[in-house]
C-alpha cells in the first residue's frame, strides 16, 4: 500500500548526494537560492590485539554530511535612478560566497526571474508590464537594455576564487531566460572556512524614448555539486524541481517531498539518465501517500511503485463521490465525447481550463482484508479499485490497488471505446487515474529497441530484463521492483504469483493489453478482459 507521509521516512542508497535548501537574491529584490546536498563519506577504523592464539577486530564508521551553501548575501533591493539616454554600470554589487565540503566541487546557475515568472529575464514596471526593459548589452541608441556581470575578489586571501563563465567574467553578459551555469569551482577539496567568493553587479541603458516608471527585475541563483564539467547537468529530481522554480509541498521531521502533481516532461527531461539510477520519493497531493519514483534508462520517469489512490465517498456526502480535477488527476482530454462524456461524470469549464471527472454513485475502492473481495463486480461501466489491507510489502513492493480498466482510465463507462488501438496509440485514451502529470504506459506494434519507442513495456523488458520471454527478474529488481501482484477476478484475488499490469491501449470492445507475467511467460503486450483488477504503475507525461 501506499504510504501516508507522517509514516514515512525517505532514505534513498541509489543515489550519493542529495540537494536541498536555497534561498533567493534580489536585484531590485534579487533572490538567493541556497541547496545543499548530502555527501556520504566512510571512515573504516580497525584496532586489533593479538597474541598467539586471539584476535578482534572492531570497525567503526563515520558519515559526514557535505554543506553546500550560498551566503554572505543581504537581500536588499538595488536602488538606482537612470535618466533617459543614458548607461550607468556597475549597479549594486552583492558579494556571493559559496561554503561546501564537498571535494568533487561545485556549480552556480543564475535564471532570470520577473513578474513571479521564471525564465522572464526583462525589468518590467509594474503599473505598465508592456513597457519592460528587455536584456542586452546596448550603451546607446533606440533600444533600452540591462545585463549582469560577476567579478572574482582579488588580493582576497579568505577567499578561493571559482572560475567565471568566460560570457560574465568582468564583462556584462545577457541575463539567462533558463539556468544557465556562471560560476564553478572544479573537483578540489575546499575549506568550509574558508569559502569561494565573488561578486555580482547589473548595468542598465535606458533610451531616450523608454516611459518614465520604476522597474524591477530579479535573478535567482541556485548552487549544484558535484561540479560536472557539462553544466547542463542534473542528475536529480530535486534539482529540477528547483530550477523549474517549484516549492516543497510537504515537510516533516522525515524529509521534505515535491508534489507528483508538479512534474511535467520539462522537469523530467531535465534530469540526465547517466547510468546511475536517479531516485525520490514525491507525494500524490491527493491523498498524501508517497511514491518511489526514478528517472530510466528508456528517457521516462516512472513510478517504481504500484499506484495506492482510492476512489472515494465525499467527505460531506457519502451518497457522493469525490470529484476529481485536471488539477489533482490526469485528466487532460476535455473533448466531452465517448469515455469522457457529460453523461460519464465529465465536465469542462472553458473559462478556467478546468476539467472535473466525479465517478458514477456506484464507484468504490473496496477495502478487504483476504483474498475474497466481496462487493467486486466484473464491469465495464463502473469504476472499481481494491485495496488489501492485509499487504505485507513496503515501499517498493507495496501492492497497491487493483483497478479496472474503466477506473485505470477515469470514466464511468469504457465501452464505448472498442477499436484496436495498436497500430496507432493517437487513439488510445488521454485519461487516467494518475495524478496530473502522470499517464499510463502504452503498448503499440514499434520495436523495443527504437529509442523512444512507444512499445513502452517492452522497451523495458529490452533495456532491462535482456528482452526475456520467460523470466521477469530484470524488471521485479532494482530500479523497477515491478511486482508479483495477481489480479482480481469475480470477487477473488487471484495469488500474487503472477505480474499484471494495465496499458492505456485498446485491444476491441472487451479487452485491453497488459503487461503479463504468468506460467514462467512474460508477454508485454498480451490482451483479456478489462473487467480484471491489476496494477498500475504511471509514467510522467
Amino acid at each position: 500500500m501506499g504510504h501516508k507521509l507522517e509514516q514515512n521516512k525517505v532514505v534513498n542508497s541509489r543515489t550519493d548526494f542529495f540537494y536541498y535548501t536555497f534561498r533567493n537574491i534580489l536585484l531590485f529584490g534579487i533572490p538567493l537560492l541556497i541547496v545543499s546536498g548530502l555527501v556520504l563519506f566512510h571512515l573504516s577504523l580497525h584496532s586489533s590485539a593479538t597474541n598467539s592464539s586471539i584476535s578482534s577486530s572492531d570497525d567503526l564508521t563515520i558519515s559526514i554530511y557535505s554543506a553546500c551553501t550560498l551566503s554572505n548575501v543581504i537581500n536588499n533591493e538595488h536602488n538606482t535612478v537612470v535618466n533617459v539616454g543614458t548607461y550607468q554600470e556597475d549597479i549594486g554589487k552583492t558579494t556571493i560566497t559559496t561554503l561546501c565540503n564537498d571535494s568533487n566541487g561545485y556549480s552556480v546557475y543564475a535564471n532570470g526571474f520577473s513578474n513571479n515568472e521564471l525564465g522572464n529575464n526583462k525589468l518590467v514596471d509594474p503599473a505598465s508590464p508592456l513597457n519592460g526593459i528587455e536584456t542586452g548589452l546596448s550603451t546607446n541608441g533606440p533600444t533600452s537594455a540591462w545585463a549582469m556581470k560577476l567579478n572574482n575578489i582579488e588580493n582576497d586571501p579568505s577567499s578561493t576564487p571559482p572560475v567565471i563563465e568566460q560570457s560574465y567574467n568582468n564583462v556584462y553578459g545577457l541575463v539567462p531566460n533558463s539556468w544557465v551555469r556562471v560560476a564553478s569551482l572544479p573537483a578540489v577539496t575546499t575549506d568550509m572556512s574558508q569559502g569561494s567568493s565573488f561578486t555580482t553587479t547589473y548595468s542598465v541603458y535606458a533610451s531616450s524614448s523608454q516611459y518614465a516608471g520604476t522597474y524591477k527585475g530579479q535573478i535567482k541563483y541556485i548552487l549544484t555539486h558535484p561540479h560536472s564539467s557539462n553544466g547542463a547537468i542534473i542528475r536529480n529530481f530535486e534539482t529540477a524541481f528547483i530550477m523549474a522554480g517549484k516549492n516543497i509541498a510537504y515537510q516533516d521531521d522525515n524529509g521534505s517531498y515535491y508534489a507528483m502533481q508538479d512534474i511535467d516532461g520539462n522537469i523530467c527531461n531535465s534530469i540526465t539518465y547517466t547510468g546511475e539510477i536517479t531516485a525520490t520519493q514525491l507525494v500524490d497531493t491527493r491523498d498524501n501517500k508517497l511514491y518511489w519514483v526514478a528517472k530510466l534508462a528508456d528517457g521516462h520517469c516512472w513510478m517504481t511503485q504500484n499506484l495506492d489512490f482510492d476512489i472515494v465517498a465525499d467527505e460531506q456526502d457519502s451518497t457522493k463521490m469525490k470529484v476529481l480535477t485536471s488539477e489533482d488527476t490526469d485528466l487532460t482530454d476535455h473533448s466531452l465525447t465517448k469515455a469522457y462524456s457529460q453523461a460519464n461524470g465529465y465536465s469542462y469549464n472553458s473559462a478556467t481550463g478546468v476539467t472535473t471527472w466525479t465517478p458514477a454513485s456506484s464507484a468504490r475502492t473496496i477495502n478487504s482484508t483476504g483474498s475474497t473481495v466481496t462487493d467486486w463486480v466484473n464491469s465495464n461501466t463502473v469504476p472499481y479499485s481494491a485495496s488489501i489491507t492485509n499487504n505485507a510489502g513496503t515501499d517498493h513492493y507495496s501492492l497497491g490497488n487493483y483497478y479496472n480498466w474503466t477506473a485505470a482510465i477515469a470514466s464511468n463507462n469504457s465501452s464505448t471505446l472498442t477499436n484496436d488501438t495498436l497500430n496507432n496509440i493517437q487513439n488510445n485514451p488521454k485519461n487516467s487515474v494518475c495524478p496530473k502529470g502522470w499517464r499510463l504506459p502504452t503498448i503499440s506494434n514499434q520495436s523495443e529497441t527504437i529509442v523512444g519507442s512507444t512499445n513502452e513495456f517492452a522497451r523495458l523488458n529490452y533495456l532491462y530484463n535482456n528482452n526475456s520471454s520467460s523470466s521477469y527478474t530484470g524488471l521485479g529488481t532494482s530500479p523497477l521492483y515491478f511486482i508479483l501482484n495477481g489480479s482480481l477476478y469475480s470477487n477473488k484475488v487471484i495469488p500474487g504469483t503472477t505480474m499484471n499490469y494495465f496499458s492505456s491501449t485498446v485491444y476491441n470492445n472487451t479487452k485491453i493489453y497488459y503487461l503479463e507475467f504468468y506460467n514462467g511467460v512474460l508477454n508485454t503486450s498480451t490482451q483479456w478482459t478489462r473487467e480484471f483488477g491489476r496494477g498500475i504503475r504511471c509514467l510522467a507525461r
